[in-house]
């Protein structure tokens, strides 16, 4: 590994002449100084799709996306259960039923013989997800979805820059969402953007993301209706249904920038990652997350799996801190044993005619049900990736080294 200190910015420099752009312009509400369009236009081509539509944040992405594809009461779409709950939670916005199904046990990305497993007349969409930058198994996906007439849309909140068999994550899908939280690759603080090449299924989606404007279109930045239109008394608005999702113009301008620098961004987590993976290598028992022949992780984290049964996960944590680590986070709950879903059950159970899209249709949300991810999730550590110099990242390995000797 290239010994060589770099460091790169928190924000890139453009940010600010970008955002100085739109505040010396103002806030208007039919004209702009053409942020949003751009980042539009940029992102969309760098990752493969014609058009992007940019949101508020990652989870209003997926609720457009399966609005726009007609996702409704008592459809059913699959999710895996390693994944955050705006997954599942976008299915439930749409009133439809959240099929969660299992992880393929090395590389912790959704089951292909799971969604096969889970198919019913009423499926309607599948959402694989990239978890901590690897791109799922797509080309069997896509296929199931050809030969049932579903719509794929992928999750990749944690993936930028990703690659599955020579395509980018994000290109290959009907959909692909995007998160410009904090904690990811690009972000302005929050947002999103939703990729699409089908022409139908991306006015569908801008329409989604705004009120159902009906005269929308989808060239880049067309988030309001033409003033000449709006101003007359007897103009008809809303032909069909939609949240107002938009990005604020001021976000588009930090999040353009940062897309502007992309690489750099990728290639500074993919350095903290392999800083990471020399010293896991070194322990048979921490196992990191499989990336197959022909992909490429983008590591948003850093993922591992303890099998050293007699050492607790609370302890690796407090012995990593204590000299001097940055922490890391263990994964979220399997997403089927949320809480949330076994209320949702009691609910539907007690009171079913308040609730006749999920009665007899609901899954029962409980343990036993994606045996691999539930065996594996108590023993995972997910380590940061976010460092923006490699000095920083090189001392946290070397902690991370320090750490798992003492327990060797």
């Amino acid at each position: 590994m290239n010994k060589t200190i770099k460091t790169i910015p928190r924000v890139a420099p453009a940010a600010y002449r970008y955002v100085q752009e739109v505040l010396d312009f103002g806030f208007h509400n039919a004209h702009s100084v053409g942020m949003t369009a751009r980042l539009e236009r940029d992102f969309a081509a760098r990752f493969g799709q014609k058009y992007g539509i940019a949101h508020c944040n990652g989870t209003a992405t997926l609720q457009t996306a399966l609005l726009a594809a007609g996702v409704g009461v008592g459809d059913e779409v699959i999710v895996p259960t390693f994944t955050v709950f705006s997954t599942p939670a976008a299915v439930l916005q749409c009133n439809a039923v959240p099929v969660i199904v299992d992880v393929d046990p090395d590389t912790w990305t959704i089951s292909v013989d799971a969604i096969r497993k889970h198919l019913t007349p009423r499926t309607r969409a599948i959402i694989p997800v990239s978890i901590c930058g690897l791109p799922p198994d797509l080309d069997p996906i896509m296929e199931l979805a050809q030969a049932n007439k579903l719509v794929v849309i992928e999750d990749n909140a944690q993936c930028v820059l990703g690659w599955y068999k020579g395509r980018v994550a994000g290109s290959i899908g009907h959909f692909a969402s995007f998160s410009f939280q904090a904690s990811k690759t690009i972000t302005c603080g929050d947002g999103g953007i939703l990729t699409c090449s089908d022409d139908t299924l991306a006015l569908a989606a801008r329409k989604a993301a705004t009120l159902g404007f009906k005269d929308l279109t989808v060239k880049p930045g067309a988030t309001v209706v033409p003033e000449s239109l709006r101003c007359r008394p007897d103009y008809q608005r809303h032909a069909s249904l939609g949240w107002n999702q938009r990005l604020p113009e001021v976000a588009c301008a930090v999040a353009l920038a940062e897309l502007e620098r992309v690489d750099e961004l990728t290639e500074m987590r993919r350095y903290c990652a392999m800083a990471f993976d020399q010293v896991v290598r070194e322990f048979d028992w921490v196992v990191p997350q499989r990336t197959p022949e022909g992909y490429v992780n983008a590591y948003w984290n850093y993922a591992v799996q303890f099998r050293h049964d007699d050492v607790p996960w609370s302890k690796l944590l407090d012995t990593f801190v204590s000299l001097g680590g940055d922490g890391f986070y263990g994964s979220y709950q399997p997403a089927h044993l949320e809480p949330v879903f076994a209320n949702l059950n009691r609910a539907v159970d007690a009171n079913p005619a308040r609730y006749p899209h999920f009665a007899g249709r609901l899954p029962r949300y409980c343990k036993g049900i994606c045996p691999n991810w539930e065996a594996i999730q108590p023993r995972i550590a997910m380590l940061k990736t976010n460092y923006f110099a490699t000095d920083a990242a090189d001392q946290q390995a070397e902690i991370l080294a320090q750490t798992l000797k003492r327990f060797a």
